[in-house]
């Protein structure tokens, strides 16, 4: 039976970080829903950090809350809904519980995510709400130059996670130490045990790049690859295919939505342990081993066709400007997180408890 709707203000609410993967992409789908009616609040404190974990928010109306399901508990709206993914096959303890007892539901960026959230124990409803690019930071950019040698890109944090050492066995397996192609691998942070490379044909820049830097970056090679081992959306190789760049990545976890529209992909064969950040291999269940073998096929396929290369990349990037937006983001969720589905029976009672201070900052506009 069809609960009488309520008409309730629309908020997105996020930490607005431009270093964190969640942060950007907040800051971005805030600005976006503006011209949807809709709010954006920081959830930083006054410092711009993430502040104490005993801090409390009161929200009126549906609070789509774009976090880790964690801070979830700090949070009490008339409806919230959690928005969030991860990377391996088993959800961090107690993700699922919280996401059951706090949220009416759950948006995802991609399929896998959901079905991960499914298999792990989430019973409230889930929707596939994918992520964007934003094509005023990475247009298409005509590269008139032919690079000699040929450069291949990998960007990304120093885990294993992010596919680095995979794309150097690719590299050094697919070409040696040949002189008319080149590696650079970019790590974004530095660690007691970041990876040190003898080859002469391989260059290593560390440490984070502003975005004007990294457009610069990516208009000056040829090919970005990025065989990860699992990720909940991607946004770093979808970036680089929006400039035209063309790109290698794995059929696999969130790159696989619509992958051979704006990538070449690459198969998966077999599972390993997950490990990266404070979880231990195991802990967070596995990833999915990217074909090396398919990695090295398609390098070197980049490398002796050039050109068609290039014309791949300039087709992904038409195809990412048309469907792969924050605009299109931000039209799906307010597609989802209508009035419709806030009815009688799913909102709280407690729309913001007397205890709870609003507390957060407007978005700026950015």
């Amino acid at each position: 039976m069809k609960h009488e709707t309520r008409t309730l203000t629309r908020t997105l609410m996020g930490f607005h970080t431009p270093r964190d993967g969640y942060g950007v992409g907040t800051i971005k789908l805030s600005v976006a829903v503006r011209s949807l009616d809709w709010r954006a609040l920081d959830m930083r404190d006054e410092a711009g950090s993430f502040g104490a974990t005993s801090r409390m928010w009161g929200v009126d109306g549906t609070v789509v809350a774009l976090c880790v399901p964690d801070w979830l508990d700090s949070i009490d709206a008339g409806y919230l809904v959690s928005y969030t993914m991860f990377e391996a096959s088993k959800l961090p303890a107690g993700w699922a519980e919280t996401i059951n007892r706090r949220a009416a539901a759950l948006l995802v960026p991609c399929q896998w995510c959901a079905d991960v959230y499914r298999d792990n124990g989430v019973t409230r409803p889930i929707h596939v709400v994918p992520w964007g690019v934003d094509a005023r930071d990475y247009p298409f950019r005509l590269r008139t130059q032919r690079n000699d040698p040929y450069v291949f890109i990998w960007s990304g944090t120093p885990d294993l996670r992010k596919g680095w050492d995979l794309a150097y066995r690719a590299f050094v397996q697919a070409f040696g130490r040949r002189k008319d192609v080149r590696l650079i691998m970019h790590f974004r942070e530095s660690l007691p045990s970041a990876p040190r490379f003898a080859d002469e044909n391989v260059k290593v820049i560390t440490g984070r790049l502003d975005t004007e830097t990294q457009l610069s970056w990516l208009t000056a090679v040829d090919c970005y690859v990025f065989p990860s081992r699992g990720e909940g959306w991607g946004s770093p190789p979808r970036e680089a295919a929006s400039t035209g760049l063309p790109v290698i990545t794995t059929n696999y976890g969130g790159l696989a939505v619509d992958v051979g529209e704006w990538a070449m992909p690459i198969g998966v064969k077999g599972t390993r342990p997950a490990e990266y950040g404070a979880w231990d291999a195991g802990e967070i269940g596995d990833w999915h081993e990217p074909d090396i073998d398919q990695l090295i096929e398609r390098m070197r396929w980049c490398a002796d066709n050039r050109d068609e290369a290039s014309a791949f990349g300039r087709r992904a990037s038409d195809w990412i400007h048309a469907h792969m937006t924050w605009q299109h983001a931000a039209q799906v969720l307010n597609d989802i997180v209508s009035d419709d589905i806030v009815s009688d029976d799913i909102v709280s009672d407690d729309i913001v408890s007397d205890e709870y201070v609003p507390h957060g900052r407007d978005a700026l506009e950015v």
